[in-house]
């Protein structure tokens, strides 16, 4: 996208991520927003005495990464191989995390709010009822250049990332704030739209926004209450560092300034040096809040290769490699070195999804029986059996069978070309000379794109393609880079942009399902009229599910959004704006002298706690 919903591997983050992405800045009548206290830019952005070695280990650590970050701006990149850095630098950390248990933790703030400990509650009366969330700062906290973190560094990236200048991926949780007050430089009160100020922006767009942004995020049939994800939705950004920039080149061309290359942040390591194509260096902040890293620095190395990458971790010569880098594909070689006690192999079986995006913009996908054909036609066991070694199982919704709001009544699409040759042939096609199905003159011929330089991929791509050729549909592949399929804002890659038409990816989803929303509501098509806003990559339009993904997220009683989306989820693979492939497994590996590594199930940063790993001698 500028974001990615990914990573080399390719995720998209639907809550943006993610939980894994924010973005934007408030405008009021042409005027930048909030009290943005002019600061002056400190002489050399991201060094100052905050850095030092840390207690000394063995020898310092090295990540691998298979895809260079874009950029490690300020929420405007969500790919995940960028996250493993953003992470560990705290470039835009948020108020809360989660851990390996997907418990959410406080990070930035002192606790985590929640309707039982009263730090979210509703206030106000009919109409006007709205959620309001506090949040109490930590009072220990600084950025890497040693100023302190306050409440105005929360609210200015709020600001940021609502602004529609500021070219992200993704702000459909942002926008559902109404306000933001900081009665203190440690406390941060997020009032969520009431209905009435939702209807009003919806109808008349807000602070700035067009409503063609706004509007289809913010109708609601109530107070938006966003009940899953108002704990990690406000990140902080350095106000003292962008500010200035923002007065001297404006909010549209920060992305493209030097501080995305090296940015402050607030994390456990900084930033010293990114050779291109090569590595990225980080050493630890003797100062961090939550103790001094026990390893005085980390390298991150950009490796390609996959084979090279488990070549490297058999001698040592990589530390820790994650998700990104590594797959299901890879798990002989994996449990190999971990039967010599050279590495710990990792699968927890998370939220992540691969799945075959389907463009209804498409003359042949726009037809229902086509799409219907194309998932018979595939044989999903085999992929799993053949290319993931059996690590995990074919997946038939976008909700993981794990969470509470999944429907077991899904219809499961089994594999049988039999079916997908009668169902083409229910759609008028008819076999061409080289037994290639065409209607009107057309050949069903499809363009398939994904991710390059992942092996997995490329199987998964080469069996899908044989697949559809055996009952007569030509398929085409085609491997983008993950920094340009991912890529959105001013110049938006094949997802975004959707001028694909089959197109494979992963998705994130975490313990709650509003990100349905920004997945598959009618106002989550990107198009360059809403800015590139939102993930429904399909096209998909579908009045009910609109309406049922709307209510869903506008109310906090638990069993009747299970009922929604259940229907939701009926309504989502009867229509199949999507071919779901397989839950993925988050393979992780580390060195078997590594400590404390503890990689989560979902889309959290393997280094989300990188400031306690270190070394065993």
């Amino acid at each position: 996208m500028t974001k990615t919903p990914s990573n080399a591997d390719g995720r998209v983050d639907p809550n943006a991520n993610a939980r894994l992405a924010r973005r934007s800045f408030f405008r009021r009548s042409g005027a930048l927003a909030g009290a943005l206290a002019t600061a002056s830019l400190p002489a050399t952005l991201g060094v100052g005495t905050t850095v030092a070695g840390a207690q000394a280990t063995k020898r310092q650590i090295t990540i691998g990464i298979s895809q260079e970050p874009a950029t490690l701006g300020y929420f405007l990149n969500t790919a995940f191989v960028s996250a493993v850095v953003r992470s560990a630098i705290g470039s835009q950390p948020t108020l809360t995390i989660q851990n390996e248990k997907n418990e959410w933790i406080p990070w930035l703030a002192e606790s985590v709010p929640s309707l039982e400990n009263g730090g979210a509650r509703l206030v106000g009366e009919g109409a006007d009822k709205r959620l309001q969330v506090t949040f109490s700062l930590r009072k220990d906290v600084t950025w890497s250049d040693g100023q302190k973190l306050t409440s105005g560094d929360v609210k200015f990236a709020w600001g940021l990332i609502v602004n529609p200048d500021y070219p992200v991926p993704d702000r459909a949780r942002q926008v559902k704030v109404a306000s933001i007050e900081t009665p203190d430089d440690w406390t941060v009160v997020a009032n969520f739209l009431s209905e009435a100020e939702a209807r009003d922006a919806a109808l008349n767009g807000r602070n700035g926004l067009p409503e063609r942004v706004f509007a289809d995020f913010a109708k609601q049939s109530g107070p938006v209450l966003d009940p899953g994800y108002y704990k990690d939705f406000l990140p902080a950004f350095p106000r003292h560092v962008l500010q200035p920039i923002i007065e001297k080149v404006g909010v549209a061309e920060l992305p493209r300034h030097e501080i995305n290359r090296k940015p402050v942040g607030i994390g456990p390591y900084l930033l010293t040096e990114w050779a291109e194509g090569q590595f990225i260096s980080l050493t630890a902040v003797k100062s961090y809040f939550l103790g001094t890293p026990k390893t005085p620095a980390i390298t991150v190395k950009i490796v390609t290769d996959t084979n090279s990458i488990i070549a490297q971790l058999g001698t040592s010569d990589l530390d820790v490699v994650g998700v990104d880098a590594l797959s299901e594909f890879s798990a002989p070689e994996l449990d190999k070195l971990a039967n010599q006690k050279i590495i710990r192999a990792h699968y927890p079986v998370g939220g992540t999804w691969e799945r075959i995006d389907l463009n209804f913009d498409n003359e042949h996908l726009g037809q229902l029986l086509v799409r219907k054909a194309l998932i018979h036609a595939i044989n999903r066991q085999q992929i799993v059996d053949k290319v993931l070694n059996g690590k995990t199982k074919v997946i038939h919704s976008w909700v993981p069978e794990w969470r509470w709001d999944y429907n077991p009544e899904v219809p499961t699409y089994e594999y049988s070309p039999d079916t997908a040759k009668a169902l083409l042939k229910e759609a008028g096609y008819v076999p061409g000379p080289d037994g290639i199905l065409a209607k009107g003159g057309k050949r069903l011929s499809l363009r398939y794109g994904t991710t390059a330089g992942n092996q997995t991929r490329l199987l998964v791509t080469q069996l899908v393609q044989a697949d559809l050729k055996a009952v007569g549909v030509e398929v085409l592949l085609e491997y983008v880079p993950s920094s340009q399929w991912f890529s959105a804002g001013d110049n938006p890659g094949p997802l975004w942009g959707r001028t694909f038409e089959l197109g494979e990816y992963a998705g994130s989803t975490g313990d709650d399902p509003l990100g349905g929303k920004n997945l598959y509501s009618t106002g989550a098509i990107p198009a360059a009229s809403n800015g590139y806003v939102g993930s429904n990559f399909a096209g998909w339009k579908d009045r009910r599910n609109d309406a049922l993904l709307t209510e869903a997220e506008s109310i906090i009683d638990q069993a009747r959004r299970r009922e929604l989306y259940a229907e939701q989820q009926l309504l989502w693979a009867a229509a199949l704006p999507q071919i779901p492939l397989y839950a993925r497994a988050e393979v992780a590996a580390a060195n078997y002298a590594l400590q404390n590594f503890r990689p989560a199930p979902t889309n959290t940063p393997p280094t989300w706690n990188s400031h306690e790993w270190y070394l065993d001698a």
